[in-house]
């Protein structure tokens, strides 16, 4: 059985635990609860003193079954990552309004989006000189003017 998290569930109820990846085989190791946490189990599924082992693989679904762990320290690295990705799309299409674009030729598809980035890139000095307290573009043109 198989738990929604993706992680497989013993005879017992209790959660399999991760034993590590198997790199020449693609697939992820779980071992008995009972074996690895030195219990006696009421019921025990296998005979063997290494208890119970199954395995799980990318392969056979993906969306269950992940190359990264999803509590660990690198899915939510990638998944900050993923967010950060998606906003920026979001912010080319929706907001600088790309997909309205009327062009069909990819040189002027590409032009847009190099229009877009450099934008983008504006505005994310201007949100740091904000945050750092510096002056407004208007404030910094007049004292130069000024002098």
């Amino acid at each position: 059985e198989i738990g929604s998290d993706g992680v497989p569930v013993c005879p017992i109820g209790r959660k399999m635990i991760g034993w590590g990846k198997c790199p020449g085989r693609q697939r992820v190791k779980w071992r008995c609860p009972a074996k690895v946490g030195k219990w006696e189990c009421p019921h025990p599924c296998s005979p063997s003193e290494y208890g119970r082992t199954f395995y799980t693989s990318t392969s056979d679904n993906p969306r269950l079954f992940p190359r990264v762990r999803r509590d660990s320290k690198e899915w939510k690295q990638r998944y900050a990552l993923r967010t950060g990705v998606e906003r920026c799309i979001k912010r080319q299409k929706v907001d600088y309004k790309l997909e309205a674009s009327k062009g069909r030729s990819s040189r002027h598809w590409n032009i847009r989006v190099y229009l877009i980035a450099m934008c983008q890139h504006a505005d994310a000095w201007l949100e740091e000189a904000r945050k750092a307290n510096l002056p407004s573009l208007d404030e910094w043109f007049a004292s130069q003017l000024a002098a």
